[in-house]
């Protein structure tokens, strides 16, 4: 893997202007007594030209208004890592000592009645064929201390949990793992694939080419979990996995968490080039909900065809989705001929969504939301998060909305958003109505759309909210995106790595954008200290 300034700080740890043409369907929602049955997936589709409509239905609240209810809490300045489970109590061990000990039937016979599992296969790193799956029919720990490698061959998912069963696996690395469908089995979860109302942990283990089935609601390239469990992933990577719905995870009605992960290369078929959520507990209409915590992540070069090139998390309310000090880059969603491409970094949706201290660059949409689409159902507050060189659309055809985010019901508080472009509308961002969106202490620097009528580089139309800069500019036709802008070059420096988990873009000394915010966060998009006056943007001149 290429080692940027993002893979080095996770690698420390150790270890339209005429119209808005968009509509979405939601599938019926199934039976949450059935695992494997996915209650809702929403799929977007692009239609027409000129003024259009928006069609179908959604589960939630409608559109609503931007910030009026006041934001939450600022989200913390570190990630706190779950810790390992506690020793089951009982002890086997994997081989005598020797690699030739190290066998697939080896693992089923020390797993058999579950417990504490070692490896003993000698000193150097060992990698063990896994020509078919091995059961975890009992709560077991596995731990492979960084030297043992199980590999499906291409032709054999690795691990499958029964149901009411807890899975943790420590230091190991699956490749190749190959889901297939059985009897009572959807082709999901290439490498490991979990139990209804069970737990699957993993903790700084690596998931290299595992695949899952494309067919229907089958995915998790690397990890699938079923409803009512629970999946932790801490300090792993994931590396060119592939299914239909997430290229490494499929996360079904179940809480998650993934804490100091990194996903590069994965790909799907249908939503969540790397991750994909539907739900964060086991009812989708209950009064206690789930969360989806995502903390100190990179999503890199994922790719889909639909919904969220990096990630797509779609979940029920009371569900929270909580992203915080993560990286989006250079990931993509693809439309079909007949379809829509929302989201090129995430598209979260049908949950109220916490987003901070994180990084959007170089994310592609080929219709909506070069960075982020948020499908305004319910409240989204994104803060101390840095926009640039997103785009949205492609050139002679329909689409192009929203270069970094394209949404509603939206406060956005002390973000930059910069260099970003949209093929039609909307360079930085395409509100959907003028109260859909708050902007609060924020920088507008250098976005573009390409319509041919030389408007709405920074968005599409007016948002409430002050102490905003936007530059180049506005014009007689590219309107304020609030008012009273400050129309001054924000004198914005290069993306790059000026302390804290993600680039930045700093502001140098005499820049209009220091001193000119008012109620900002008490910290910058690196954690550290704002000063009153504060500053415009994610970055805090010290």
């Amino acid at each position: 893997m290429k080692t940027t300034w993002w893979a080095s700080a996770w690698m420390g740890r150790g270890a339209s202007l005429a119209a808005l043409a968009a509509a979405w369907t939601l599938l019926p929602a199934g039976c949450a007594d059935d695992p494997d049955r996915t209650p809702g997936t929403a799929a977007g589709t692009t239609t027409g030209s000129g003024t259009g409509t928006t069609t179908g239905t959604a589960t939630g609240t409608g559109t609503g208004t931007g910030g009026d209810g006041g934001a939450p809490p600022q989200l913390p300045s570190s990630c706190t890592e779950p810790e390992l489970p506690e020793p089951l109590g009982s002890s086997h061990v994997v081989g005598d000592g020797t690699a030739a000990s190290c066998t697939r039937d080896a693992i089923a016979t020390a797993v058999e009645s579950g417990g504490d599992v070692t490896f003993d296969c000698g000193a150097a790193p060992v990698t063990i064929p896994v020509p078919s799956q091995v059961h975890i029919t009992a709560d077991t720990i596995l731990d492979g201390g960084g030297q043992v490698t199980l590999d499906g061959g291409g032709t054999s998912r690795i691990l499958d949990v029964d149901n009411h069963v807890s899975l943790t696996v420590v230091g190991l690395s699956f490749v190749n793992g190959h889901a297939t469908s059985l009897s009572d089995d959807r082709a999901s979860g290439g490498a490991i694939r979990g139990g209804w109302r069970g737990t699957v942990s993993a903790y700084d283990c690596a998931f290299d080419d595992n695949a899952a089935g494309a067919e229907g609601e089958e995915g998790g390239g690397a990890i699938y979990v079923p409803s009512a469990s629970t999946l932790v992933i801490v300090g792993c990577s994931f590396q060119r996995n592939s299914g239909g719905l997430g290229g490494a995870v499929h996360n079904l009605l179940s809480g998650l968490t993934i804490v100091n992960s990194s996903f590069v290369d994965n790909s799907s078929d249908n939503g969540g080039g790397a991750v994909y959520t539907d739900g964060a507990s086991e009812e989708t209409d209950d009064a206690i909900g789930g969360v989806i915590d995502i903390c100190g992540c990179q999503f890199v070069r994922n790719q889909t065809f639909t919904q969220g090139g990096g990630a797509y998390l779609f979940a029920y309310p009371p569900d929270e989705i909580l992203i915080n000090q993560t990286v989006f880059d250079s990931n993509t969603v693809f439309r079909r001929a007949d379809g829509g491409a929302l989201g090129g970094g995430l598209r979260p949706g049908n949950a109220t969504l916490q987003l901070e201290n994180s990084l959007f660059v170089d994310n592609h949409a080929d219709v909506h939301g070069g960075g982020l689409w948020v499908d305004g159902n319910l409240p989204s507050n994104i803060t101390n998060t840095t926009f640039t060189r997103n785009d949205a659309g492609v050139s002679g055809q329909e689409g192009g909305y929203g270069g970094a985010i394209s949404g509603g019901n939206l406060t956005l508080t002390n973000v930059t958003i910069a260099n970003n472009h949209a093929e039609h509308s909307g360079g930085a961002i395409f509100n959907e109505s003028s109260e859909s969106v708050t902007l609060q202490n924020s920088i507008l620097a250098g976005n573009s759309a390409s319509n041919p009528w030389d408007l709405d580089h920074s968005c599409r139309d007016p948002m409430q909210g002050s102490h905003n800069l936007q530059w180049p500019a506005p014009t007689d036709g590219d309107l304020p995106c609030t008012a009273d802008v400050i129309a001054e070059d924000p004198l914005l420096d290069a993306l790059a790595d000026n302390g804290g988990p993600t680039a930045t873009m700093a502001l140098p000394s005499g820049s209009p954008a220091i001193d000119a915010g008012d109620g900002c966060p008490e910290t910058d998009q690196r954690g550290l200290p704002r000063v009153q006056p504060c500053d415009l943007g994610a970055f805090e001149a010290q």
